[in-house]
């Protein structure tokens, strides 16, 4: 294939002989389906959107265990429940296991597959078996409906080493997306999260110059200005660090129905990108995150004060697993938080924070005095 794209190609009845033929010939990662109807043509359109958002899916929750490690892979051996919301992370680290342990009475091995369904409900794999189902739904105590004590010998280099090859295809295609913009300033919008760390990589690795915007809210996630400044130096990025006060006295805390600190995020990104000409904006948003963002094309263009601006997603399709490998094999580590047990980042007073969340962080003795004072008020 001319284009570094990952096929999905789908076939009739009538036409299996010429899908085993061009089977037969594809050498990076692709997924061929014969579906029901004798033709293409012949199946509704809302039959075929179904397959493409199920196959699209595969790609980046799809699984094989191979004696001591995972392999990424849409035939999905290991039978992970196949849904375009759903997402797949790695659990590791030390501390993750040690906060496992001592939060939730779960021992989740030295690494595991997390399969995270909607609501935030969360399988987990050790090997093959699946040992685990914890709910850490919002605004309810962390629920653990079932464990199981099944654990196997994870290696995550070895995770890393057989899913170069995969993941490199990805690449490949996000790298040939971003080259479509070489002719703008590329701006990266980046938290110190995994999503944004690895949008910062692909975009490192297309554009000459690299701005990093890293927008510091008042109630940040700890270590993040450490991870930047070490992430940065290392990539040989330039980062535009942008404090941002929230007046939480003045607005009250942030909910669900008034997010007023994400407008303040944005407004400071958005005074920040205006000082550059001809700008694009390299994100890291994902499927997965939600079916909202999964809607979304790769490339939209947003209207703000001061013009139109082109934001542009090189992430889309992949998975938090994707993501998280992505990084280790550049050589970099992930945000320290991840290794404690956390699957994203934000603000220490974000509503959107899990009660899984607000235990982590006050266990790790970073939970603001504002939410301590909150949470003893809501008993």
């Amino acid at each position: 294939m001319e284009s570094s794209y990952i096929p999905i190609l789908l076939f009739g009845e009538k036409e299996k002989e010429l899908a085993k033929d061009i089977m037969a010939e594809i050498k990076e990662p692709f997924f061929i389906r014969i579906l029901r109807t004798k033709k293409v043509r012949n199946m509704r359109v809302d039959e075929l959107y179904s397959h493409i958002e199920e196959i699209k899916a595969r790609f980046r929750l799809g699984v094989s265990w191979d004696n001591d490690h995972y392999i990424l892979t849409p035939e999905n051996q290991l039978g992970v429940e196949i849904n375009p919301d759903y997402d797949i992370y790695l659990a590791f680290g030390e501390g993750f296991r040690r906060n496992m342990k001592a939060l939730l009475d779960v021992d989740p091995g030295d690494v595991a597959l997390v399969l995270r369904k909607t609501m935030n409900v969360e399988e987990y794999y050790s090997g093959p078996n699946k040992i685990a189902e914890i709910a850490k739904i919002l605004g309810r105590p962390t629920d653990v409906r079932w464990k199981i004590p099944a654990l196997e010998n994870v290696s995550l280099k070895k995770t890393v080493k057989a899913n170069e090859g995969y993941i490199k295809a990805f690449e490949k295609a996000s790298i040939e997306f971003l080259e479509k913009f070489k002719d703008k300033n590329v701006v990266v919008p980046w938290s110190g999260g995994k999503d944004s760390t690895a949008a910062l990589i692909l975009a490192s690795k297309v554009f000459d110059d690299v701005t990093a915007v890293y927008v510091k809210m008042e109630y940040e996630m700890p270590l993040t200005d450490e991870y930047v400044e070490k992430v940065a130096k290392k990539l040989r990025v330039n980062v535009v660090k942008v404090d941002v006060p929230m007046p939480i006295e003045k607005h009250g805390m942030p909910t669900h129905a008034n997010r007023w600190c994400t407008r303040m995020k944005v407004e400071a990104l958005y005074n920040a990108v205006k000082e550059i000409e001809n700008p694009v904006l390299v994100v890291g948003d994902r499927d997965a995150e939600s079916a909202k963002r999964r809607l979304k094309p790769p490339v939209i263009e947003r209207h703000t004060p001061f013009g139109k601006l082109l934001e542009v997603m090189p992430i889309k399709f992949w998975s938090g697993a994707m993501v998280q490998l992505y990084i280790l094999m550049n050589g970099l580590e992930l945000h320290p938080l991840y290794y404690q047990g956390f699957y994203r980042l934000g603000c220490t007073v974000c509503p959107s924070l899990a009660q899984w969340e607000i235990d982590l962080l006050d266990r790790l003795g970073y939970l603001p005095e504002i939410m301590k004072n909150k949470r003893a008020s809501d008993v």
